[in-house]
């Protein structure tokens, strides 16, 4: 936690400082008074920062997983893709009436005052799905409907939550693993996990990945430096504000730093 805490001031310091020297040059540029400069460029970081500050860090949640867990997520998805029905009902109730009072049905669990419904599918589930097991379960005393699934459609979150009577929560495969089988001590199965083909996010997230921030900013820097040497400087401050601005993205974006782990697998 400490060591956390201590990488999110490196952070700011990093977002801060790139946003001030950016700033300052085209400043400086337009602007032949220093203290004035330094006025509006100290100016435009704060507004930039606060802006980033509400649009982006309060409203984005970080999820570092390790490999291990992303791997063991596709193991539990890939297992329960190849075992039936009745086979998934029983692993599910062999562990949860363990600690549970569950009682086993066709094709789901009442666990207490829950509902748990295990959707298994190579496609993702659609608000289809979740009507089919709502009219199914609708007219039960529960006060929790979980399913648990590979992954979702944005339409199966949509019509969830026009559900009312309950609360209707969605587990695809990296949340099921950390709220369900790791939790329950669910034996890790022993299947081949299919590797993925790259695409452009593959790319992507080579490109924009954190690991490339220091060599944004050496590039940045050396045009910098460049644009007080040589005469054209315009250039060179155009391109070293593209490239600090690469570098900040590489640094901050969650997108492509966590593509680049789960898409290897």
């Amino acid at each position: 936690m400490k060591n956390f805490k201590l990488s999110r001031i490196f952070d700011f310091i990093f977002f801060v400082s790139a946003t001030f020297l950016i700033c300052f040059v085209w400043t400086r540029y337009f602007v032949y008074d220093v203290a004035l400069t330094l006025v509006l460029s100290s100016s435009i970081t704060f507004l930039l920062t606060s802006i980033y500050h509400i649009f982006y860090v309060r409203k984005t949640i970080k999820k570092n997983h390790s490999l291990e867990e992303l791997q063991n997520a596709e193991k539990f998805a890939t297992h329960f893709l190849l075992s039936t029905k009745q086979e998934i009902i029983k692993e599910f109730n062999d562990k949860f009436e363990a600690k549970y009072n569950t009682k086993a049905k066709s094709d789901y669990l009442l666990v207490n005052d829950k509902v748990l419904k295990p959707i298994y599918s190579s496609q993702k589930i659609t608000d289809k799905d979740i009507l089919e097991i709502y009219v199914k379960v609708k007219n039960t005393a529960l006060k929790k409907l979980i399913i648990v699934c590979c992954d979702a459609e944005q339409s199966a979150y949509d019509f969830a939550k026009l559900i009312t009577n309950f609360e209707v929560v969605i587990l695809t495969k990296l949340d099921a693993y950390k709220n369900i089988f790791e939790p329950l001590k669910f034996d890790i199965p022993n299947v081949n996990v299919p590797k993925k083909r790259k695409n452009l996010n593959i790319y992507l997230s080579i490109a924009f990945n954190k690991a490339r921030t220091k060599n944004y900013a050496v590039v940045s820097a050396f045009l910098l430096f460049s644009s007080y040497v040589f005469r054209y400087n315009i250039y060179y401050l155009i391109f070293s504000s593209i490239t600090a601005a690469l570098a900040l993205y590489s640094h901050f974006n969650t997108k492509f730093n966590n593509i680049n782990k789960s898409e290897m697998i």
